[in-house]
């Protein structure tokens, strides 16, 4: 007999190495599955049916944002502000990519697929169309902001992070099944007090700390927005998340400043221990970054953003009153200091930032389980 805490019996979830957000995600996601539903079998699939297309994507995508992101910003605002003119490039990626997925659908025979790439469930949505997708499909937004290849009229539902994010999903793709759902983050993302995180690292309790990151690959104006917080008054400790990016690592750490007041961290399994131990993460990038500081209820700064997603999520974070804003580095200074030196101005970010990170994972898949064993579920 199956319990009301059960769940399917094979779920799939997919991700693209397109970056560390999606598999963060995605790895985030089977990990709660696989504690909330023991007898459920999940697998993990981190990539888009085809190796080379992975790496391809990669490539283009970190080349484009590190070299040319202006080209990259013009590209995501064109779609974002004319949904339906995408129409027939994700149609053409739907079906390559439904097409590569469809062995691995097959063997599987999955009762869920979770997607938290975009254009790997633009293949489900192919896949359900021709009738070979078997159970239920959820694409899961990581960004905060939703552009058209998030959004498909075919998937079964779609998860976004803010009612602001659903609107933007419905407009890409009208008659979608679109909710607002927490954030897909790792179990360890959670509220923590900070003096006892500081104790953790062996840092000193007292001093306001600032966390700066620009992704898992450093994009964005990293060193100059670590010079806008240096120059905060009074001066504040600064500790950067450099990812991948071992260039940004050795260009920080050549500086040869105390780690009272810069500390450089490379690639790290502990970013929820040193975003609880900050007073802001500051993010370049946003993306998953800013929705793992809002779990752990910290406050989220979003500095000179990247173009594309970056300014987009940071737009749609404020106006929820989740963020604060800096399009230019002088405007990290002064938000810095003001943050530092008024714990007044803080409060309501973090009061906002409880509320999002207070929103409940294990039980939207606990609802979600109990939709994939009801057939009109899909209807």
């Amino acid at each position: 007999m199956i319990g009301p805490h059960d769940g399917p019996g094979r779920v799939l979830v997919l991700s693209a190495p397109v970056g560390e957000g999606h598999v963060a995600a995605a790895r985030a996601l089977a990990a709660r599955m696989r504690a909330l539903w023991p007898r459920t079998v999940v697998r993990e699939v981190e990539s888009t049916g085809s190796a080379h297309r992975d790496a391809t994507l990669a490539r283009s995508y970190a080349a484009t944002m590190r070299w040319a992101p202006g080209l990259y910003g013009v590209a995501y605002d064109a779609l974002l502000h004319a949904p339906r003119a995408a129409g027939p490039f994700k149609a053409v990626t739907a079906a390559r990519i439904g097409h590569d997925l469809a062995g691995l659908v097959d063997a599987e025979h999955p009762d869920l697929v979770v997607s938290t790439y975009p254009m790997t469930s633009g293949g489900l949505a192919w896949l359900r169309r021709h009738g070979r997708l078997p159970g239920r499909s959820v694409a899961v937004v990581t960004d905060m902001a939703v552009h058209p290849y998030w959004a498909w009229r075919d998937v079964d539902e779609t998860w976004t992070l803010l009612e602001s994010s659903r609107d933007q999903a419905l407009a890409a793709a009208p008659g979608a099944d679109v909710r607002v759902a927490p954030a897909a983050v790792d179990v360890r993302f959670a509220p923590c007090d900070r003096v006892e995180a500081r104790a953790g690292l062996g840092w000193p309790g007292d001093g306001f700390t600032v966390l700066v990151s620009g992704g898992s690959l450093g994009f964005g104006d990293v060193t100059e927005v670590v010079d806008a917080v240096l120059a905060a008054r009074p001066p504040v400790r600064v500790v950067v998340l450099c990812g991948r990016n071992e260039r940004l690592r050795t260009e920080l750490a050549a500086r040869g400043l105390p780690e009272a007041t810069l500390r450089v961290v490379g690639w790290t399994d502990r970013v929820p221990d040193l975003v609880a131990a900050s007073d802001v993460v500051l993010t370049t990038a946003g993306g998953v970054i800013a929705t793992e500081a809002l779990a752990v209820g910290r406050p989220v700064v979003f500095a000179a953003p990247v173009a594309g997603h970056g300014r987009a999520g940071a737009r749609l974070a404020e106006e929820a009153g989740l963020a604060l804003v800096c399009p230019r580095p002088a405007d990290v200074t002064t938000t810095i200091a003001r943050l530092a030196a008024d714990p007044g101005v803080t409060a309501p970010l973090r009061a906002r930032a409880a509320e999002f990170g207070a929103r409940d994972l294990d039980a939207a898949l606990r609802d979600l389980a109990v939709r994939v064993r009801t057939p009109a579920a899909r209807a």
